[in-house]
């Protein structure tokens, strides 16, 4: 259980870090006045396809690298790195979106590791993020902030060195074995049906938060208890899954999210629960895609890290006020409920097939 807790509570804190770190960088770059809007925009977009879409091919290549730590270790150097080029727009965006891939990968696949085919570290890994991003996107103006992150990072930066022997030497957590670094095992139909259904699944989720900006959410407060709701969802749907059965979990939170959506526009009580059930998918989806491909989770967590990049593309091409409807958010969550039990079904259909 120590090992557990020391790899999960790591890379969780770094998590919150590099999330931050990250954010008060392309906030610094939209918000720059030096910028026109169109080229500030565009460095943040390119930010986002680096930091999502690289996930899977570095997944891929850690992977057979079996150095977790140590990708984790290198993506903190970049992200700041990053930092000395923030003059630079797209140069800053780029180094830090690399940066933030490789450690989202490395992390991601000793969390795995360590999860024994469970979603609640895994949940509670990737949870930390949000947090990290709304408290940089409010203080990235702060002065002393950029020499504060860029110092947390470089003891980061020592911390996963120190945690990598720590694996290898007394928690011996290692990869499986794959043959090759782009290689990926061939799948049975019903196989590709569940990773269309998980994927399809991300996309709603990934582009449906995105539009989420409702009025209550104005103050500093209001949008820090709805990123806190975020945060709680996805750390507890990985722990109530495991316990009532990811199915179960899944289609429940989805259908109360779905109702709660229609008053959420008004009540800032049924949006936060809103919030909450609708993130309890997110590790459930993770950790199955990762069950999936067993000697691949590096690149099972990077394609599904890949899918919130394309799930946001309408948001990206101007329909976020068309998407941002009460029958868009209600239908969209009930319909990705019916898609998920589809694919959770056929998922347990095949486990028990292979037990």
């Amino acid at each position: 259980m120590n090992k557990k807790i020391t790899i999960t509570g790591v890379y969780s804190l770094l998590h919150a870090l590099v999330d931050m770190s990250c954010a008060v960088l392309f906030t610094g770059v939209l918000m720059n006045s030096g910028y026109p809007a169109r080229y500030g925009a565009l460095a943040v977009l390119a930010y986002d396809f680096f930091a999502f879409v690289l996930q899977f091919p570095f997944g891929m290549i850690a992977d057979k690298l079996n150095r977790n730590a140590l990708v984790s270790a290198l993506g903190c150097v970049l992200v700041g790195v990053a930092f000395a080029f923030r003059m630079c727009a797209f140069p800053a965006c780029i180094v830090a979106g690399v940066g933030n891939a490789l450690f989202h990968v490395g992390g991601g696949v000793d969390v795995l590791n360590v999860s024994e085919g469970k979603a609640s570290l895994s949940g509670i890994y990737v949870s930390t993020g949000a947090m990290g991003l709304y408290l940089g996107i409010q203080w990235y103006h702060k002065g002393y902030l950029i020499p504060c992150l860029a110092g947390a990072l470089a003891a980061g930066t020592l911390l996963l060195i120190w945690l990598f022997r720590k694996i290898r030497r007394d928690y011996k957590v290692d990869n499986a074995e794959c043959e090759h670094i782009f290689g990926l095992p061939e799948l049975t139909s019903e196989q590709h049906l569940i990773v269309v259904c998980l994927l399809l699944t991300v996309c709603v989720r990934s582009c449906l938060g995105m539009v989420m900006n409702f009025t209550w959410k104005s103050g500093f407060y209001t949008g820090l208890a709805a990123v806190a709701a975020v945060v709680l969802g996805k750390a507890c749907g990985g722990i109530i899954g495991d316990r009532l059965g990811w199915k179960r979990t899944s289609v429940t939170s989805l259908v109360i999210a779905a109702v709660l959506f229609y008053p959420a526009f008004d009540s800032m009580i049924c949006g936060l629960l809103a919030l909450f059930f609708f993130n309890m998918t997110m590790p459930i989806t993770l950790t199955a895609m990762a069950n999936l491909f067993p000697k691949r989770m590096g690149a099972a967590f990077g394609v599904t890290s890949a899918a919130l990049f394309f799930g946001a593309a309408p948001v990206f091409i101007g329909y976020s006020g068309a998407l941002f409807q009460r029958p868009v958010l209600v239908g969209a969550t009930f319909a990705s409920a019916v898609v998920l039990f589809c694919g959770l079904w056929y998922y347990g259909r095949l486990k028990k097939a292979s037990e």
